[in-house]
């Protein structure tokens, strides 16, 4: 018995992915300038009326600075988005739980959050993910595991 074809499962899953609560849409993404790094996952940018709006990195953890790992996430962030110009793409993921802007936050046509994990330097918030049908997470954490399994980072003895 067949229940459906594929193009009706292919168009479901589409509009999930589209209209799942919480997910940024094109016209909420806005781009700016990065002028300072916070620390590894939270950054101050300007937005282009000058306004400057701090973000932090979405579904991701990293170390504060000073604590083991955490000056080094803070140093990559800062070096990706210098090598790029410091120009950023922001799309909004919502507020965390501190009333702070939550965002995936692309430069260089790369996540941050990808970048931090495929540096194993940062965790990944996968409830947080599976709650926002997020499929992003699914690399970051595919990273995050393979930094374990190697004892690299964050993991390192």
């Amino acid at each position: 018995m067949r229940f459906c074809d594929g193009g009706v499962l292919v168009a479901l899953a589409v509009f999930v992915v589209l209209f799942s609560p919480g997910r940024a849409t094109a016209t909420d993404s806005w781009q700016g300038k990065v002028v300072q790094v916070v620390d590894g996952a939270t950054l101050d940018i300007a937005r282009p009326d000058g306004q400057v709006e701090r973000v932090k990195l979405y579904a991701i953890r990293v170390p504060a600075p000073g604590q083991p790992g955490g000056d080094d996430a803070m140093k990559r962030t800062t070096s990706w988005c210098h090598q790029w110009g410091d120009v950023a793409e922001v799309l909004p993921m919502g507020l965390g739980k501190d009333g702070e802007p939550v965002a995936r936050v692309i430069v260089g046509q790369e996540d941050i959050a990808d970048v931090l994990t495929r540096a194993c330097l940062a965790t990944v918030k996968m409830r947080l993910c599976r709650d926002r049908w997020t499929p992003e997470c699914v690399g970051w954490q595919a990273w995050e595991l393979q930094c374990r399994d190697e004892k690299k980072g964050l993991w390192a003895p």
